[in-house]
């Protein structure tokens, strides 16, 4: 290699270097400055995420449990209200139950 092709590569060299070291990154703090903005960014929308995750988490287990509770209620509303449970606690007040079917009756208009 001749002597001019070796300064031409030291040269881009330092080129390179100098957009490396002080100068390089003084120039360039406006942009260092945005992509500081921008990792900020991005960890705050990740942990507002996970958080948002857990919340969701948390209300799906309390939807699970409320639904639990409904349902024990309304097995135990339909076993209460069934006809030979209001019959049992019928004949504990003394009332039995019918013991001829039910009638209705119509008054009669005289013409």
């Amino acid at each position: 290699m001749t002597e001019a092709n070796v300064r031409d590569r030291i040269n881009a060299i330092k080129e390179r270097f100098d957009n490396i070291s002080y100068r390089g990154v003084v120039l360039n703090v406006p942009y260092l400055i945005f992509l500081a903005l921008l990792a900020v960014m991005y960890i705050s929308n990740s942990n507002k995420g996970l958080s948002l995750a857990r919340e969701i988490e948390k209300k799906k287990k309390e939807l699970k449990e409320v639904r639990w509770r409904y349902k024990d209620a309304q097995a135990s509303l339909i076993y209460y209200t069934s006809e030979r449970q209001i019959s049992e606690q019928a004949q504990t007040l003394g009332i039995a139950p019918l013991s001829k079917p039910a009638f209705e009756i119509k008054a009669v208009e005289k013409k």
